[in-house]
């Protein structure tokens, strides 16, 4: 349709990791939900699990997250 946004926005609570495509979730036995960045697997300047919100990474890429 004619003006309508297809871009996607960041979670406020969660920042970045919300829209990323290395973003993924867990949820914990008691229900709770982690983020998790995939990117941390190959890159070590990353956190594993990152403090939310993440307002800035290098490694930010839009996109569909698993």
């Amino acid at each position: 349709m004619a003006g309508e946004s297809h871009e996607r926005v960041a979670d406020e609570a969660v920042g970045l990791c919300s829209i990323c495509v290395h973003a993924a979730t867990q949820r914990n036995a008691r229900g709770n939900l982690f983020w998790r960045c995939r990117a941390a697997d190959d890159d070590e300047s990353l956190l594993r699990y990152p403090p939310l919100p993440v307002l800035r990474c290098h490694r930010f890429e839009p996109g569909e997250r698993s």
